[in-house]
């Protein structure tokens, strides 16, 4: 009997599930299937019956054993078996591949070492589960693999939680695509890179195919799969010693810009830049526009004589040159010793090398990484605070007085931190980690008796539950040592698969109520429903992580419906210098890319706004204590409301009964072009009817003295008349008013030229009658915009394309160009076409006929001509002197 005639769900799928399934075969024309499922989606469960609906051979590939071996467990839901081993058709090994063959990625390397066997089942450690899959396969490897393929009819490969997949491995990959070209890709994730870098998310799509599905956390808290829950921050003050280094910091920094300004020999090697001397440095400047700004700031700040001939080539006036500042200090010295725009004579090369010299002396140089406008090293020492520890002391305690024998809380870290306990030696000042974290709670927790400790290389239990454990562990090597003063607790050692499950269980059960532990081994592929308060006490500020660990505390607990569960986000500020925010604003970035409930609104959208954390909101303010404090306070007393937490998810989620997460665009402002328009058709407008008012107030004037009074007739009837006469045209400027008033009315003609190019060009599916571009204000004045009536990958589609379009100017094949003069000044205003538009003229000619059609008349500009790569400067330079940013965000909303 067929593998595939075999399996069959055993339960009924979920409305989402379905939906999703039902698209499966509509999405493989290019052979790539991309879903996006939340925690709770049952991913696993959907991959699965991908598998069988392809009816072909496949493997699973999966970064963690744990998830591994969860693709063969689950197929218990779709046949009529316990035991899985009893299947003759499911391997986990490449040793024996059969129509189902699950491994882990790290399993290839070990494979075609002839090691398999040995490396995939020995790891224990933390750190092995977090996988090197930036080192993709070598050659030998990757051709062995596609032998492999080949010789086992392989045709479907399934790489499970794609997101862990970096630039070595997609190339691999592509190459396996190429050899292979009627091998089917499936990709499935709970949490793409969305807040990677442009480029590596177009090799990650390149490589996964755009995102055909996603099952959103609002679609399952909705359909009662996950429980409603909310984030909280809490803030710390940095630890005394980083403020001293952080000061010293500043310090260094200052002291050196200072030094450079006042020195003759940096003078005379920034004005021997080639570009302050030359012509034809067009193709130069546009690759570098950053360095050709801080050239000018320097002159600027130093009161020398304007450079007019880059000015101009820039349209910049000398009011458009921004201070010299960090920022422009950075990239002036960075081009300085490594740009290869400077040339240097010996004498300019000796400077420069005592330069780096000293640079280096101060701590202010690492290999090529120049650290005045931040330092890495100085943000991960913030990230990492000691004070975090009390932290997580302070939330517990909290948490405890609200919930009582009800709390089951998670506390996630990066670092076991146990070198102390190892080496028996006083090591000083401890940096955040899960032995630190677990001692300070059983120091002082009220329920210091039921905390456990549980990483990859340390596992601690109250002696108090040790039966408890050892009952649930049975059988098998396992050892035990007592630790602390009075041995109140027991150190557990022996096979880490088991010891998880162990340690579960007693959380389950509630015999312990918090489980200190690392992100490695419990952020990804663990579950324990049960787990109402979670504590990030982690430095990642990245969405995959951050969202794999949220995943942990927002699944349903089937024994208590009525479950909420908090989300703390612990953030370290000094407020008394610049850099002692870094903290601050990786935490903000954790938000951008997964939604939540809004705080201040009745609504469910991405960004850290929605969290309106207003005592610390105030970027780089510096001042005392009191944010944290106050912020503190406020997470505080929402905290004490989590019981109105449920009640808010259901209000936000049935505004609208048709309502799921829609890829939507931020922009703080609406485009420039916007007041083009307006000018141009209110200034036909008036000019006309002033010519006729003035007519009729010169007449009247001269008229006799009945006849004035009759003057607000006359201008009654002049401006009729105009209207009449020039019907056609006030027909066309009444509709073009209409449009453009309100302010969103641009911005929606922008959308609406969008959608229809993109329609036009066969990018969308859905008929363009069916779509609706919806435009939202938000009180600060900014605007989400978003394609709705589409399916998600359309509007995925638009958003990213609408990013391109009203984000600041990179580098595009194709920009529209808008003309104009506005009283007796010359104004641009420049737009890149997207890049799905760019690889053919045709499609870029659709784009610019649906552009003219919608927004405005404007010129297409090929950017790679001559005239083309000047009119590209210009137009780049519009972000510079528009405050040098431009903020456009790609962001989700429950709409």
């Amino acid at each position: 009997m067929s593998p595939f005639n075999e399996m069959e769900f055993r339960h009924s799928w979920r409305p989402y599930q379905k939906r999703v399934l039902d698209a499966v075969h509509q999405h493989l024309n290019d052979k790539r299937l991309h879903i996006v499922a939340a925690p709770g989606a049952g991913k696993t469960t959907l991959g699965l019956e991908v598998f069988r609906l392809l009816g072909k051979p496949a493997i699973v590939l999966s970064p963690t054993r744990v998830i591994r071996d969860q693709w063969l467990d689950r197929l218990t839901d779709f046949c009529q078996l316990d035991d899985i081993n009893k299947l003759n058709w499911v391997s986990n090994t490449l040793l024996t591949p059969k129509t189902l063959t699950s491994i882990t990625y790290q399993a290839l390397h070990s494979q075609f070492a002839q090691e398999l066997n040995q490396q995939d089942t020995t790891q224990d450690a933390d750190e092995a589960e977090e996988l090197e899959l930036d080192k993709g396969l070598k050659d030998a490897e990757l051709n062995n693999f596609i032998s492999i393929l080949e010789q086992y009819n392989i045709q479907v490969l399934i790489l499970d939680e794609a997101h862990h997949l970096r630039a070595e491995w997609w190339r691999a990959l592509e190459k396996v695509c190429n050899h292979l070209p009627n091998i089917t890709l499936v990709s499935l994730t709970a949490t793409p890179p969305y807040d990677s870098e442009r480029n590596e998310w177009s090799r990650y799509e390149q490589l996964c195919g755009p995102i055909d599905e996603e099952i959103s956390i609002p679609e399952l808290v909705k359909a009662g799969t996950l429980c409603p829950h909310q984030d909280y921050i809490w803030a710390c003050n940095a630890t005394v010693e980083f403020s001293k280094q952080i000061k010293e910091y500043d310090q260094r920094v200052s002291s050196t810009c200072k030094t450079l300004f006042a020195s003759a020999e940096f003078e005379q090697v920034v004005l021997a830049h080639p570009w302050l001397n030359s012509n034809n440095i067009e193709d130069w400047v546009i690759k570098e526009p950053k360095i050709a700004i801080a050239l000018l700031s320097f002159i600027k700040a130093k009161a020398l004589p304007p450079n007019k001939p880059l000015m101009q080539l820039l349209d910049l006036t000398q009011q458009d040159i921004p201070e010299l500042g960090k920022k422009w200090w950075q990239t002036l010295v960075e081009a300085v010793l490594f740009s290869k725009t400077f040339e240097h004579n010996e004498s300019n090369k000796k400077f420069i090398e005592a330069l780096k010299k000293q640079l280096r002396a101060a701590e202010l140089l690492y290999k090529t990484e120049l650290s005045f406008e931040h330092s890495r090293r100085m943000e991960r020492s913030l990230s990492l605070s000691a004070t975090k520890i009390d932290a997580c002391l302070d939330i517990h305690k909290l948490e405890y007085s609200k919930r009582g024998d009800a709390l089951r809380q998670v506390i996630l870290t990066d670092y076991i931190r146990d070198e102390a306990l190892t080496s028996g030696m006083d090591t000083g000042a401890l940096n955040l980690g899960a032995w630190p974290i677990f001692k300070t709670l059983t120091s002082s927790s009220p329920i210091a008796d039921q905390i456990a400790l549980l990483t990859g290389r340390l596992c601690i239990v109250p002696t108090s539950k040790l039966d408890a454990l050892l009952n649930h562990l049975g059988s098998g090597n396992f050892k035990t040592e007592p630790m602390g003063n009075k041995q109140q607790y027991q150190k557990v050692t022996g096979p880490l698969n088991r010891l998880t499950g162990a340690f579960t269980a007693l959380l389950i059960e509630g015999k312990i109520k918090v489980l200190v532990g690392t992100r490695a081994l419990l952020g990804e592929g663990w579950d324990a429903p049960v787990v109402n308060s979670l504590i990030l006490a982690s430095s990642i500020g990245s969405f995959m992580p951050t969202n794999q660990m949220r995943g942990r505390a927002i699944r349903i607990d089937r024994q208590n419906s009525d479950k909420v569960s908090s989300i703390w986000h612990l953030v370290a500020i000094d407020p008394d210098s610049f850099g002692g925010w870094s903290d601050y604003h990786n935490l903000k970035k954790r938000f951008d890319t997964f939604v939540g409930l809004s705080e201040k609104k009745q609504t469910i959208e991405s960004g850290f706004e929605r969290m309106h954390a207003t005592a610390i909101e105030s970027d780089f303010k510096l001042t005392n204590s009191t944010p944290i404090a106050l912020n503190n306070f406020q997470m505080r007393n929402r905290y004490n409301k989590i019981h109105s937490i449920a009640k808010r998810w259901q209000k936000a989620l049935t505004l609208n009964a048709n309502a799921r997460v829609i890829p939507s665009v931020k922009t703080e402002k609406s485009p420039r072009i916007r007041g083009y328009m307006l000018r141009y058709s209110l200034k036909y407008l008036f000019t006309q009817l002033i010519g006729f008012m003035v007519i009729a107030g010169i007449y009247s004037v001269y008229a006799a003295p009945m006849a004035r009074g009759l003057f607000p007739y006359f201008i009654l009837a002049a401006v009729t008349g105009v209207l009449l006469y020039k019907l056609p045209k006030t027909i066309a400027v009444i509709k073009i008013l209409i449009r453009y008033l309100p302010t969103d009315g641009a911005l929606k003609q922008i959308g609406i030229a969008l959608t229809e190019a993109l329609s036009r060009a066969g990018f969308i599916e859905t008929p363009f009658r069916e779509l609706d571009v919806r435009v939202a204000t938000i009180e600060d004045g900014s605007y989400y915009l978003s394609l709705a009536g589409s399916t998600f990958y359309e509007s995925s589609l638009f958003a990213d394309c609408l990013a391109e379009i009203l984000a600041p100017i990179d580098n595009p094949r194709y920009i529209v160009l808008r003309e104009g003069t506005f009283m007796g000044m010359r104004r641009d205003d420049y737009h890149a076409v997207p890049v799905i538009f760019t690889t053919r003229k045709e499609t870029a000619t659709i784009f610019y006929k649906a552009w003219c059609k919608n927004v405005s008349l404007s010129e297409l500009i090929y950017t790679r001509s001559t005239d083309g790569r000047k009119k590209l400067l210009k137009a780049k330079m519009k972000a510079f002197s528009s405050t040098f940013s431009n903020d456009v965000k790609r962001q989700d909303r429950w709409q």
